[in-house]
């Protein structure tokens, strides 16, 4: 700190020059007809599309006089505006989670490494704009930027996610123009932007040239809100021109309520321009509340009109009535105490980063919808204006966050710079940039002053900001707690234990996480107990998931396979990037649903189904919703037996106001149970009437039941087989029978081999297997390292005993012990013959008195002839799931290629389990294999390449990636007890819940193997 600033771009005092004013925004039109059809204005141009570009490492190497008219840039190189500058292959993509990308200076940026882009463009003026003041409005350029037009110097700005604003009408010219920018990648603005995001540069959105009439409407304030019964709107308007009545003789003002849904004006009223600012307010009787769940809107008009009534100027915003409040410890909407359902949002594209569509965020929102998704925190900065519009339009609660995140702080003795006077500006400026533009978003419900930046007097000061310019939100800041600067408690990765302490010990503001459930790669192991606990106290509210979609980019590996690049892979010259923890989100870059989305579907589905009485055909139906009746779903149920549907139907219309459950009969003919079958009701709910996202038919809830239905009965055998023949020698014992033979090496015990009609199925020996390739979440808590033991067990296995034992000339037992030194356990497996070529196989681990850590898995595994690659199983799917995340995958028959088991992470990991599973098959094209049939339930896991390939190495050369996985010529097939929980509180330490791990104790197990001729089915060769 012994430097002094001197330069623009390192001084926090300075956060812009000669901008205007920050206010709402809006689009001006000519007409009433075009502001609220959104047609293209006449008064808005687009200086979006080819600018020349060039760059340079250094600020010191930057053209210093590019912007004069006659400075030839002719042979710069050109660059797409809008766009980051390293998407079109210029400078370094850099992804950090807490690290800076500067050393830690404040509010100084490296000399040495600071690269700059310059930017200039010609553009016409229309002739019809001659008598308006012309505006540029940049809507988001990352991090500082000078601003020329004409070769004159117009201003600078920071805060690389809002709009900045300029009055270019002293320097433009009727004709040809040129504007000219200089943009740096570093500023003292960066140390505001410490994000955990890819720290990227250049024009972000879009630039605009607007007309404006010299007299014109600057500013608007709409709060519409509701009575104290929650029934009526009320209107509250505050209009301000930018001159006063002097200057407007003549003019009026016309203000118009439309109601969208049926077209009718509501309220209407014109004044004269006699003054600079203006209040309106009406009552609308029985108002069309928004929410979430009921987006209705109203057309605001604000027009301004000349001495004979034309039309000079329209502006019309799209408002939506409703509250956003805290009372009595709760966060209402509309007097509703709501369950906030929610996942933070970066935005990103996977080909351009930060640049993104109108229709990408139509698509976001569509995936949201179909997901039970309610609520985005715009993490960690205000997003496009785009946006919030979509969000008023399809229902969408927002969490606007101010742009300030200096996590980076805490790793250098300075801590933060939310307590610094010297940066006192910068927050406020952020903090006023945010809430002007934005205010009018009813989508908007609470205001965020930032994030991960510690607390200080800098956030009690746009705390008050906030609280004095708006009374319809409450604002919420996590490193602010219960302080009086939070009107929500909103922390962070907060267990379960700490969400119960709290509601035991406080009743005055509602609990809101806000970022819970790290979806890191496979995770999201935590949903269902979450949300037990939430739907369990009114105090917990919800909270918003980490996140949304990864932050990766599609590119192309070595082999040509398409991948999901991270880290590294975006070729990080000069700086470090963070591995793949830019890959944490529900979906993938392109918005294909990891399997945990449909965990989170489940969870945050708003009806919710119980048992009453099944003899009766009773269920309790709730409906969970804030303001939507039932009435709009139509409910369907179907039985099956061992996946083969026996009975379906629909249930009588379901009428229930939010709020309420009611018991409904499910007419379930009588049918005859069949023996050693399970009955399975299925409950789904549908939309009855398409939505303006999702069609008419999509499902919405789903729940699935056991149904007590059970017939015991010994299963038949055919005993038309001949006996079974035993062939030992001092290597080996081997079984046959008419079209099998079974071997077993005497060496190390296990079973090695399985033929099947003179083809042999098995390549490597069933043995037991307790390691898993790591998650990211088993890296972020060190299972890698603490549980290393485990991964090599065998390697100093011994065999204590190999039995065999002639049981009847139909069948044999073996049993073998070995003993596992490294874990001081014992371990027991016994085999069971049959003439018909079934195996039967109990293993048992006898855990010693030492301590040793807990198990990935507890099972085994063989590998198999790669032709035996079609998967047929009765269990949960049909996504991968896992001991705490299989709550949405129902039980049925599923059968897919080997291949489409595996999920392909961003980093490649373990992945494509599935659990709760009753029998699975593994057979040929011509339906020829091999089934596993638990005795009780097992879990299974199926890859068609080596395990071992998904292993993470921190020392590789290069990063490892789950869509890189080619099919080898051999099957791994993993028949277990269980795995371990695949976790998700957070990817730094968190475990599994405990009742999701696999401590260290006595395991045992048995499945039976069994062969698959071509024309078994399944589903009766099990029982």
């Amino acid at each position: 700190m012994a430097q002094t600033a001197v330069n623009d771009w390192e001084n926090p005092s300075i956060q812009s020059q000669n901008t205007v004013a920050p206010h709402a925004y809006f689009v001006p039109y000519a007409t009433e007809d075009a502001a609220i059809k959104e047609s293209a204005s006449p008064f808005v141009r687009s200086l979006n599309g080819l600018w020349l570009f060039k760059i340079v490492k250094t600020p010191a190497e930057r053209p210093l006089n590019f912007y004069e008219t006659n400075y030839d840039v002719s042979a710069w190189e050109k660059i797409k505006v809008p766009a980051n500058w390293q998407t079109e292959g210029k400078d370094s993509y850099i992804f950090t989670d807490v690290e800076y990308p500067i050393p830690v200076n404040p509010p100084f940026v490296p000399k040495d490494f600071n690269p700059v882009g310059s930017y200039k463009r010609a553009f016409d003026l229309p002739r019809d704009w001659k008598e308006k003041n012309v505006f540029i409005r940049l809507g988001a350029v990352n991090s500082f930027f000078y601003l020329w037009i004409n070769g004159k110097y117009v201003g600078l700005s920071k805060d690389s996610k809002t709009p900045s604003e300029f009055d270019i009408t002293p320097y433009i010219i009727p004709g040809k123009n040129s504007v000219a920018l200089q943009v740096f990648r570093f500023s003292d603005g960066t140390y505001l932007e410490g994000q955990d995001m890819w720290k990227l540069s250049g024009i972000e959105r879009d630039i605009e040239l607007i007309a404006r009439p010299k007299i014109a409407i600057e500013d608007f304030f709409v709060k519409a809100g509701l009575d104290d019964d929650y029934k009526n709107g009320l209107l509250d308007l505050h209009v301000s021109m930018n001159h006063g009545p002097a200057a407007s003789a003549g003019q009026s003002l016309r203000i118009k309520l439309v109601d969208d849904a049926s077209g009718k004006t509501i309220y209407s009223q014109q004044v004269p321009l006699n003054k600079k600012d203006f209040q309106f307010g009406s009552t609308i009787p029985s108002v069309r509340k928004w929410s979430a769940e009921t987006p209705n809107l109203y057309s605001l008009y604000i027009t301004q009109l000349d001495n004979k009534g034309k039309i000079i100027e329209s502006i019309v915003h799209k408002t939506g009535f409703r509250t956003a409040e805290i009372k009595h410890g709760l966060f209402l909407v509309n007097g509703k105490a709501i369950k906030i359902k929610g996942v933070n949002r970066h935005e990103h594209n996977m080909y351009t980063a930060k640049v993104i569509t109108q229709e990408q965020m139509v698509e976001e929102i569509r995936v949201m919808k179909q997901f039970n998704i309610n609520a985005v925190r715009t993490s960690h900065y205000p997003n496009n204006e785009a946006w919030y519009k979509l969000c008023n339009l399809y229902g969408i609660y927002l969490v606007d966050e101010a742009n300030i995140e200096c996590d980076g702080m805490s790793m250098s003795p300075i801590k933060t710079l939310s307590d610094k006077p010297e940066w006192k500006n910068a927050y406020l400026h952020r903090t006023e940039r945010m809430f002007e533009r934005d205010k009018n978003f009813c989508s908007i419900i609470t205001w965020s002053l930032g994030n991960e930046s510690e607390f200080g007097e800098n956030f009690i000061t746009t705390y008050q900001y906030l609280k004095s310019k708006d009374n319809t939100r409450p604002v919420q800041y996590e490193p602010a707690q219960r302080t009086p600067y939070s009107d929500i408690v909103a922390p962070m990765y907060r267990s379960l234990s700490v969400m119960v302490e709290y509601v035991k010990q406080w009743r005055d503001r509602p609990y809101i996480q806000c970022e819970y459930a790290h979806m890191m790669g496979n995770s999201g192991g935590d949903l269902k107990d979450y949300w037990d606990l939430i739907y369990k106290y009114d105090q917990l509210q919800g909270g918003f998931i980490w996140d949304f979609a990864d932050q990766t980019f599609k590119i192309k590996d070595n082999n040509g396979r398409a991948i999901w690049g991270y880290g590294r892979d975006m070729g990080n010259v000069g700086a470090t990037s963070d591995t793949s923890f830019c890959a944490d989100g529900l979906f993938a870059a392109d918005h294909t649903p990891h399997p945990q989305a449909f965990e989170l579907k489940k969870v945050y589905q708003y009806i919710h189904f119980q048992p009453v009485d099944f003899s009766a055909g009773l269920i309790k139906i709730t409906n969970r919703y804030d303001f939507t009746n039932l009435n709009q779903f139509d409910f369907f149920w179907t039985v099956k037996a061992d996946g083969k549907v026996v009975a379906k139907g629909k249930l009588d219309p379901v009428d229930l106001q939010p709020g309420t459950s009611g018991n409904y009969k499910i007419d379930i003919p009588s049918f005859d149970i069949q023996p050693r079958t399970e009955y399975f009701l299925d409950i789904e709910a549908d939309l009855r009437s398409a939505q303006p996202l999702l069609p008419a038919g999509y499902c919405v809830a789903a729940e699935q039941f056991q149904l007590p239905y059970y017939k015991t009965a010994q299963p038949a055998r055919n005993t038309n087989f001949n006996a079974l023949k035993m062939n030992e020698t001092n290597e080996s014992a081997s079984f046959s029978s008419d079209n099998f033979n079974i071997s077993f090496s005497k060496k190390d015990g296990w079973l090695h081999g399985y033929q099947l009609n003179g083809m042999e199925l098995m390549q490597q020996a069933l043995q037991p297997h307790f390691w898993r390739a790591a998650t990211d979440n088993d890296i972020g808590n060190s299972q890698q390292m603490r549980c290393a033991v485990w991964e090599n067990v065998l390697d100093n296995a011994h065999l204590d005993s190999f039995v065999t034992e002639q049981q009847s000339p139909q069948q044999w037992r073996i049993t073998t012990q070995h003993y596992f030194p490294d874990v001081d356990a014992k371990y027991r497996v016994v085999y069971i013959i049959n003439t018909d070529g079934d195996v039967q196989v109990s293993a048992k681990m006898i855990a010693g008195d030492k301590y040793h850590p807990e198990l990935p898995r507890f099972g085994m595994r063989m590998i198999l002839n790669k032709d035996y690659d079609k998967v047929t199983w009765l269990g949960r799917g049909p996504f991968d799931n896992y001991s705490d995340r299989k709550y949405a995958a129902r039980v049925d028959v599923y059968a897919m290629p080997a291949d489409s088991l595996f999920h392909p992470y961003a980093r490649a990991q373990e992945s494509g389990y599935r659990t709760d599973v009753r029998w699975i098959g593994l057979t040929n094209r011509t339906g020829v294999g091999l089934m596993a049939i638990g005795q009780s339930l097992i879990s299974s896991g199926v890859l068609h390449f080596n395990m071992n390939r998904l292993e993470f190495d921190r020392y590789a050369a290069q990063n490892n990636h789950g869509g890189s996985m080619s099919n080898e010529d051999l099957i791994w097939w993993n028949i277990d007890y269980g795995q371990s929980g695949v976790a998700g509180d957070n990817a730094w330490g968190a475990r599994p819940h405990a009742e999701y791990q696999l401590p260290y104790k006595d395991y045992e197990y048995t499945f039976t193997l069994r062969p698959v001729g071509e024309n078994d089915v399944m589903t009766n060769k099990a029982k």
